[in-house]
């Protein structure tokens, strides 16, 4: 057996260890988590014909709205005010006759929309959103396990499994080096991660360097920054790999990253979609004809003034996490447009649910002094790490010299300590170009469109179009 075959044969070793032994102790023994038995259910509904998958989410839907309507104060007075029964939900259908959830209603009636119960056991997170006013929301730790399970699922669409060697080209959240658990959990899992938001040439050699020593099984990336690393790649030659299917995460796929991508790392590149507030919503199958959507878990709507939209029409995606008791996100607006695919059963063999594709959500990219691209989907990153709200609302702005303009609305939870720590990681990420920083009692929108824009890139110092940009769910 040459060297090849047994590092080959090690991998496919430890792979089958690690899914027997490390994972179940991880998953069952130290946190307590039945993320692994939510899995195996999931392998199986996802084969489940239409009706099966209708029948299993009015059930969850039923559940969820009977439980928010008695013991969540939010719900509990809306239901009063319609007069809606959730024992006559028959279907889907019958979410219309509640009112969409906005970002404005969270924050205002946040201590309303999380159940007593629950209260101080939720999980806690936050996003910046695409208008730059970040928000806090919670979810219970079942809903933890599904949101792990549906990625396993989605992911392994892919390729991806635990405990395989993969590469995480990805955002790096949080300042200094990773915990020990940390290190340890990735360490286990055979996982790498690499700081996407540098472009630099150096930072690139780096990336290149360790994903060749590692080589790995499958890569995991945010979309445009990969893409600009495969571009570079290509340019000049350096691919020495066989083929890796990639993952790609937190922006849109479109057709010429695709194929920048396909030139550097083969022609598996899958896409998904995900938010902060419910995780993964939508990955690509083996048969690259849509996203399925995680349906088990996500009831997603595509509507119109509050109407869901059919097939072939873009509008708002509206989102009600079934299993999130927590806090209840019922019809839920995450600020992204998309369409929904034919309902013409996937080649695969799933009858889940597609997305065509979503159209929602731009971060321009800046250049640092140097010329190097920075994502603005950076600034959105740094902000939602917080979990106070330290900012209300901001806008970066990159003018034609290439300094840039940091506009702030300072937050309910506003400390100076903090707020640097952020714009400090800003300044690590622009490396050397003018960066200052106004506060304003408020931002304006775009005096056309309406909508509030996040990064604004003068036209002068643009190397591409604006890209969609989707709110990454994390790897972890």
């Amino acid at each position: 057996m040459d060297l090849t075959s047994l590092r080959r044969a090690c991998d496919l070793a430890y792979g089958t260890v690690f899914k027997h032994v490390f994972l179940p102790a991880w998953e069952r023994g130290v946190r307590g988590r039945e993320t692994l038995s939510y899995l195996d259910r999931l392998e199986q509904t996802q084969w489940f014909s239409r009706e099966e998958l209708d029948e299993l989410e009015t059930q969850a839907l039923v559940e969820l709205l009977s439980y928010a309507g008695s013991n969540v104060p939010y719900y509990r007075e809306l239901f009063r005010k319609l007069r809606f029964d959730p024992r006559g939900v028959r279907s889907r259908a019958d979410l219309a006759e509640l009112p969409l959830l906005t970002r404005e209603i969270v924050r205002e009636r946040y201590a309303d929309l999380v159940d007593p119960a629950h209260r101080g056991k939720n999980l806690k997170k936050g996003t910046s959103g695409s208008t730059g006013k970040p928000l806090k929301f919670e979810y219970s730790r079942l809903s933890e396990c599904w949101r792990q399970a549906m990625k396993a699922r989605g992911y392994g669409w892919a390729g991806y499994r635990a405990g395989r060697k993969t590469f995480f080209y990805w955002a790096a959240v949080s300042a200094g080096a990773p915990t020990l658990k940390m290190r340890v959990d990735r360490a286990l899992k055979r996982e790498i991660f690499f700081d996407s938001m540098k472009q630099d040439l150096a930072s690139r050699q780096l990336a290149l360097g360790t994903l060749r020593r590692m080589r790995p099984d499958i890569i995991v990336c945010y979309t445009q920054a990969c893409a600009q690393f495969a571009r570079w790649i290509s340019e000049n030659g350096l691919r020495d790999w066989d083929d890796i299917p990639v993952i790609c995460a937190a922006e849109a796929v479109l057709p010429a990253d695709r194929a920048v991508l396909t030139r550097a790392f083969g022609s598996e590149i899958f896409e998904s979609y995900g938010s902060r507030e419910t995780m993964l919503i939508a990955a690509e199958c083996e048969q690259h004809a849509g996203m399925h959507l995680s349906e088990e878990n996500l009831l997603v709507e595509v509507v119109r003034n509050g109407q869901p939209l059919g097939p072939g029409d873009s509008g708002d995606v509206v989102v009600t996490d079934l299993h999130n008791y927590g806090m209840p996100m019922i019809r839920y607006v995450n600020g992204d447009i998309a369409m929904l695919a034919s309902d013409e059963r996937c080649a695969c063999g799933r009858a889940l649910r597609r997305l065509d594709r979503v159209d929602g959500r731009r971060a321009d990219t800046m250049l640092d002094a140097a010329g190097n691209a920075v994502p603005g989907i950076v600034f959105h990153v740094l902000f939602s790490d917080a979990r106070r709200e330290i900012v209300r609302q901001f806008q970066a702005v990159q003018s034609a010299n290439g300094q840039v303009v940091l506009k702030v609305v300072r937050g309910r939870d506003f400390a100076e300590d903090a707020f640097r720590h952020v714009t400090g990681r800003f300044s690590e990420y622009l490396r050397g170009l003018p960066f200052t920083i106004e506060f304003h009692e408020t931002i304006a929108p775009h005096q056309h469109s309406g909508k509030h824009q996040t990064i604004i890139v003068e036209r002068a110092v643009r190397t591409q179009s604006a890209n969609p940009a989707r709110t990454a769910t994390t790897p972890g």
